[in-house]
């Protein structure tokens, strides 16, 4: 199954035991790069410019010290619209380009193959992991 144009097609059997809570996806922040998604501080950075908003005292100092959920946080709390204007650009920000397998979708399939076979068996029927 895809969940996005030119994505990595995720086999149903892992969407199956990930919904039995028989396994968890660990990503680092960097798979998002790939599809122009910003890290963290960029993400927050953004938020407050595309808002219209210069951080009060207490928000940069949350910033300072790299407490990005806190200074969404406050924005939710302080923004006219708060949390539901927020969270709409929060989601606009992180609507990702489209993204190819071999821009980083490929590693979850690397990581989805491995979750689905048992310590040293080989990879399921029609796996095809690039080394």
């Amino acid at each position: 199954m895809q969940f996005i144009k030119n994505g990595p097609d995720i086999p149903e059997r892992l969407l199956q035991i990930h919904e039995e809570g028989r396994v968890v996806f660990f990503c680092g922040a960097g798979i998002s790069y790939p599809a122009g998604l910003p890290g963290f501080e960029g993400l927050v950075s953004r938020l407050y410019e595309r808002l219209g908003v210069t951080p009060d005292s207490v928000q940069q100092a949350a910033l300072k010290d790299n407490r990005y959920d806190t200074a969404i946080s406050l924005l939710e709390d302080r923004h006219v619209g708060g949390r539901r204007v927020v969270r709409r650009e929060l989601a606009t920000i992180l609507t990702p380009a489209e993204v190819s397998a071999e821009a980083g979708g490929d590693a979850v399939i690397r990581i989805g193959a491995v979750a689905l076979t048992s310590p040293g068996a080989p990879p399921p029927p029609g796996h095809k992991c690039r080394g």
